[in-house]
């Protein structure tokens, strides 16, 4: 038994081979686990930024048809509503254009956190 070598014709694979294909596995499903990690990740913030943009969206139609004042103001979502937590704030400002036609801008802010950031989307009307 001096010579340990496999007869010929017989299939197999050294642990040198193995052990390389397990690390290139491994290698292959951290970039797959990272790749997942960060679609998820974006897929949230996205979400979240819909939410956002929907909400400020039907806010400003609502002013926007609405022939009350509008008040400068500010406060939180309730528990309810799908924004709960987050912030936000209106605000308005009288602007003229081409110093004529004096009008009434209305911003609407929402402020959130996410993932120890700071995120905000506001959007104006003038009316």
């Amino acid at each position: 038994m001096a010579n340990a070598q496999l007869p010929a014709g017989k299939p197999g694979f050294t642990l040198l081979e193995v052990l390389v294909s397990f690390a290139l596995l491994s290698l292959l499903l951290t970039v797959l686990i990272q790749s997942q990690s960060n679609a998820i990740f974006f897929l949230e913030k996205t979400q979240k930024l819909e939410r956002v943009q929907k909400e400020v969206a039907n806010k400003l139609l609502t002013i926007e048809r609405s022939s009350t004042p509008v008040e400068a103001s500010n406060g939180t979502f309730q528990e309810e509503h799908p924004l709960a937590g987050d912030q936000w704030q209106l605000t308005k400002e009288i602007k003229s254009i081409n110093g004529l036609l004096p009008m009434e801008e209305v911003k609407y802010r929402i402020i959130w956190q996410q993932n120890k950031h700071t995120q905000s989307f506001e959007s104006s009307i003038l009316r």
